[in-house]
C-alpha cells in the first residue's frame, strides 16, 4: 500500500508540470509470460501477453525536445474461446517512461505497474476458475521509430511477475506497438 501512495504522489507531481504535454494513444501486441491455458489447436492465454490499448500524455523535459516523459494508462488482455469454454487474463496498466530522442529514433526506459491482474476461465466439465493477483511492479524498455511527425512504431520489453501469495507467474513480455501523439 505504501508503494501505491508513493507512486500516486510522484505521478501527481510529474503531471502537474505537464505544461507542454501532448495526448498519446497506443496499440500494442505483446507476447510472453507463462501460458495459463491452451487448446489443442495451439491457442493460449498467457500472463503478460495479449493486446494492449493505452492513452496518456508525453511531456518534453528540456527545451530542445531531445528527452521526454511519457505517462500512460492502459488495458492489457488476452483471451480465447473454444468449443468447450472460454478463458481470459487482463490487467489495468500504468507505464512511466523516460525517453531520449535522436532524430527519428527514441529509446525509453522506466517502470510499469499492472493493477489487479486477473485470470478467469469457464471450461465445460470443470468449475469456473477466477484467480486474482496482487498489483505488480516491473521494468520497461522500448525502442521507437518515428517515420512521420506524431507517428511512432517500435518494440518494447517488460520484466514483471504476478504474485498472489500462493503462486508466482512470469508475466514478462516482448511486444510491437504503434502510437500517435497529438
Amino acid at each position: 500500500m505504501l508503494y501505491k501512495k508513493l507512486m500516486v504522489i510522484l505521478l501527481t507531481g510529474l503531471m502537474s508540470t505537464a505544461t507542454y504535454a501532448e495526448l498519446y494513444l497506443e496499440l500494442a501486441v505483446e507476447g510472453g509470460g507463462e501460458n495459463l491455458i491452451a487448446t489443442n489447436t495451439g491457442q493460449a492465454v498467457s500472463a503478460g501477453g495479449g493486446v494492449r490499448f493505452a492513452a496518456g500524455i508525453q511531456n518534453p523535459v528540456n527545451g530542445d525536445g531531445s528527452a521526454s516523459l511519457r505517462l500512460a494508462v492502459g488495458y492489457l488482455f488476452d483471451d480465447l474461446s473454444a468449443y468447450n469454454g472460454v478463458a481470459e487474463m487482463n490487467a489495468l496498466t500504468f507505464d512511466a517512461l523516460y525517453l531520449v530522442n535522436s532524430g527519428p529514433h527514441s529509446i525509453g526506459f522506466g517502470g510499469t505497474v499492472h493493477m489487479a491482474p486477473q485470470y478467469r476461465d469457464d471450461v465445460a466439465g470443470y468449475r469456473p476458475l477466477k484467480i486474482e493477483y496482487d498489483d505488480a511492479y516491473g521494468l520497461l524498455f522500448q525502442y521507437g521509430y518515428h517515420p512521420l511527425p506524431g507517428l511512432e512504431m517500435g518494440v518494447r520489453v517488460s520484466s514483471i511477475e504476478y504474485e498472489n501469495g500462493l503462486d508466482v507467474l512470469d508475466a514478462s513480455s516482448f511486444g510491437l506497438f504503434i502510437s500517435n501523439g497529438f
